[in-house]
């Protein structure tokens, strides 16, 4: 009886996460639609226009050369738009994080703690960025388009690791965009490591993993960028057709699990360690 009591208090739980998740995501979009109107609309383009300039750059720049790690200039472009997407998800629910520094060192962090709900949950579901649709409409369409300019003809499973694939990227991105935050409870101001690791080590999503020099490879393991879209892109780009390629985005999710994981120990920890503002 105590653990089906149990399993419904847990079933209960999960459920009232999701509404409050719908909740907040419905009011961000409300109020990112009314208050700016149709700059929305016109900043959603801009995003748009933006990096498919990026494309055009990029393809143009891959163009001249045979290749580049073995993957043709289209190929590299897939790997930009996987990257695309999985930086829109992983970011949707991160950035309030964005500005820890501020919310530890003038105690506003204060504000979530004494709510009587969970501290890391009121900062994932504070400020989801719906802005991020435009990314998520570039990216995926982007793919689509190569992917019949490439030639290739999918079953079923590739579809199915194709989608799974995103959503593992996305995780394993959120995970990797958060890992550093908590640096803030011990150093004070963690910004510009944040800042590196979030934004400078991403543009190595463009291009294949083998193409560094050995240390910012195994850097790329540690902080593991190279599970985002290397690995399952070699899969649904047939780069590998060993039997167990199948499996690399399988590879993807278990990293972002793992990083997730870091990073809410790493949180714990360091939630320990406030004071509040001057305490």
């Amino acid at each position: 009886m105590r653990i089906r009591n149990r399993g419904c208090w847990l079933a209960g739980r999960i459920v009232w996460f999701f509404q409050l998740c719908a909740m907040t995501l419905s009011m961000c979009w409300r109020g990112y639609i009314s208050y700016k109107g149709w700059s929305a609309l016109v900043h959603g383009i801009g995003l748009i226009i933006g990096y498919l300039g990026e494309y055009v750059v990029l393809y143009t720049m891959i163009t001249n050369f045979p290749g580049v790690g073995g993957f043709t200039a289209l190929e590299i472009c897939f790997l930009y738009a996987m990257g695309l997407v999985a930086y829109a998800l992983g970011n949707l629910h991160t950035r309030e994080f964005w500005r820890m520094d501020e919310l530890v060192l003038r105690g506003k962090l204060d504000l979530f703690l004494v709510r009587p709900v969970s501290p890391l949950l009121q900062l994932f579901v504070q400020d989801i960025q719906v802005g991020y649709l435009s990314h998520l409409v570039l990216g995926i369409g982007s793919m689509m388009l190569i992917k019949g300019m490439i030639g290739l003809s999918w079953d079923l499973a590739h579809w199915a690791l194709f989608f799974f694939s995103l959503l593992a990227g996305g995780i394993l991105m959120g995970g990797i965009s958060l890992l550093t935050t908590p640096l803030t409870f011990w150093w004070g101001r963690s910004d510009a490591v944040t800042r590196f690791v979030r934004g400078g080590m991403r543009q190595t999503l463009q291009y294949p993993v083998t193409i560094y020099p050995k240390f910012i490879q195994r850097l790329l393991y540690i902080i593991p960028y190279a599970f985002v879209c290397y690995y399952p892109c070699l899969y649904l780009l047939e780069k590998d057709t060993s039997p167990l390629a199948v499996l690399y985005p399988f590879y993807t999710l278990l990293a972002g699990v793992i990083t997730n994981l870091a990073f809410y120990l790493f949180w714990r920890l360091g939630l320990r360690r406030y004071n509040s503002a001057g305490g």
